[in-house]
């Protein structure tokens, strides 16, 4: 009765693996944005945005992390106010039996000063997405 219990623990381990494997594979780490280049690196274990003059800026999650794309598979630009915002995001599979995720999500803006981050969305879903609202709410108009 035990081996059968143990082989069905390592089997939903290793789909578990490979659904987040899988996962890292399909993450965006470089888009363009209104026509600058823009890059995610792991920065000691956190997701960090390199600007287009090189600069960094943390952003408030763990590595790894994708941009938000659209059905085109390219940066996802929501406008508000004349201003442009794309997301950040990751998600990590729960535990099994789940097969649930909790993904986190952050808006950045482009303002006249330069680019500004929102706070951080939690959410349990798989993957990006979400409405104009998430790229919206976390900031103060």
């Amino acid at each position: 009765m035990k081996k059968p219990a143990l082989a069905l623990c390592l089997a939903t381990s290793l789909i578990s693996l490979s659904a987040c494997a899988e996962h890292a594979d399909t993450l965006t780490t470089q888009a363009d944005f209104v026509g600058q280049q823009l890059k995610l690196v792991d920065d000691q274990g956190q997701c960090t945005l390199v600007k287009p003059d090189q600069s960094r800026m943390k952003l408030d999650m763990e590595w790894p992390c994708g941009f938000s794309l659209d059905k085109q598979q390219k940066l996802r630009v929501e406008m508000f106010n004349n201003i442009p915002i794309f997301a950040v995001w990751r998600s990590e599979h729960m535990p099994a039996p789940s097969r649930d995720c909790l993904s986190k999500m952050q808006a950045i803006r482009q303002m006249p000063a330069g680019f500004e981050a929102g706070t951080v969305s939690v959410y349990a879903a798989c993957g990006s997405g979400g409405d104009q609202k998430m790229y919206v709410a976390p900031f103060s108009w």
